[in-house]
């Protein structure tokens, strides 16, 4: 998926899906504990608090987080039996559910979408956009734009079409939805003017605000649309059969990552910004604990998905097509491990 492109820096190379994938070392003793996750990305903060405290290591594991470069292989390490877990969203993995994988959420890290638009001050000025316009008003205002996704089919298409059908807009026919690729080719798109708005994951847009160069259009991390209040943006998945077979180690890695989830919404930006450091540190002090702020709310604090989770998630992908059935709360999550 496209938000998992978002790495550590804008500029930061990316593997290609094929590619070996990157294993970071196993830190500490203890029996290795395989987590796939698509890239480097904020969107994995759990897994980094979780391995910079010694989360991982106090459950007698040593967690191995392998970087896919890209979605789709992270989620076939796991059902080829490579990976133990992924840490992964729920619209890369419906689409799998519905092939008849069989794969459950046993933990929700983040609860609403990351991914933000951002649109350029050109834009704004032109169509009289201020970050005080009501939200509704603004949605309206995407009519006739040219609006930046990475690619067709990828999350940051599916919520900018989302967005356009909330407006009472035809998604095909009032805006034009380009696809212009990676985080840095959206950031140059919407910097020179070749588009107006740009939907990408944090913190690529709120660099750019930050810098002066364009405004928020739509912040999703803050629960901004009233549309998508909640999202399964991120859980904690693995296969039936390995649940079943080896409950004791999923059970480890709940805990751990429940550990980090109350770490990163108790402790102070600051606290959560030095453990994610020694992973992100090169977004730059400034960006990160701007995007901690911002993000802190949107991390889990039941670690339950909901039934508006749910429902939301799937009304997006199937808006878009991509979604042909409805999935019900049991067969997508187990809270058994956090006595759900």
């Amino acid at each position: 998926m496209d938000r998992r492109r978002v790495v550590a820096g804008i500029g930061a190379a990316l593997l290609s899906a094929g590619a070996r994938p990157a294993i970071a070392l196993a830190q500490g003793g203890g029996k290795p504990l395989r987590i796939t996750h698509a890239v480097t990305s904020l969107a994995y903060m759990q897994s980094y608090v979780a391995q910079q405290n010694g989360y991982f290591e106090q459950t007698g594991f040593a967690a191995q987080i392998i970087d896919t470069g890209g979605g789709g292989p992270d989620v076939q390490l796991v059902l080829g039996g490579r990976a133990d877990l992924t840490v992964n969203d729920g619209a890369q993995i419906f689409p799998a559910l519905q092939q008849g994988q069989k794969l459950v959420c046993v933990l929700a890290l983040l609860d609403r979408s990351i991914i933000n638009a951002t649109i350029s001050k050109a834009a704004a000025q032109r169509v009289g956009f201020t970050e005080t316009t009501p939200f509704d008003q603004r949605l309206k205002l995407l009519k006739g734009m040219k609006i930046g996704v990475t690619r067709a089919g990828a999350l940051t298409w599916q919520q900018a079409r989302f967005n356009l059908a909330a407006a009472g807009l035809d998604p095909d026919r009032d805006a034009q939805v380009v696809a212009i690729g990676g985080p840095p080719a959206l950031a140059a798109a919407l910097e020179n003017g070749a588009i107006d708005v740009m939907y990408i994951s944090m913190p690529i847009g709120e660099k750019l605000v930050k810098e002066g160069k364009a405004l928020s259009f739509v912040d999703n991390a803050r629960g901004e649309d009233p549309k998508l209040p909640t999202f399964l943006m991120e859980g904690l998945w693995t296969t039936t059969d390995f649940l079943a077979a080896n409950r004791p180690t999923v059970e480890a890695a709940v805990g751990a990552y429940k550990k980090a989830s109350k770490f990163i919404r108790e402790s102070s930006p600051d606290k959560v910004v030095a453990a994610l450091k020694p992973t992100l540190g090169s977004l730059g002090d400034a960006v990160l604990l701007d995007s901690v702020q911002r993000i802190q709310s949107a991390v889990s604090e039941t670690g339950k998905v909901t039934a508006q989770q749910l429902e939301t998630t799937q009304a997006v992908l199937k808006l878009n097509g991509f979604l042909q059935r409805t999935f019900t709360l049991a067969e997508v999550f187990d809270g058994s491990l956090i006595g759900a």
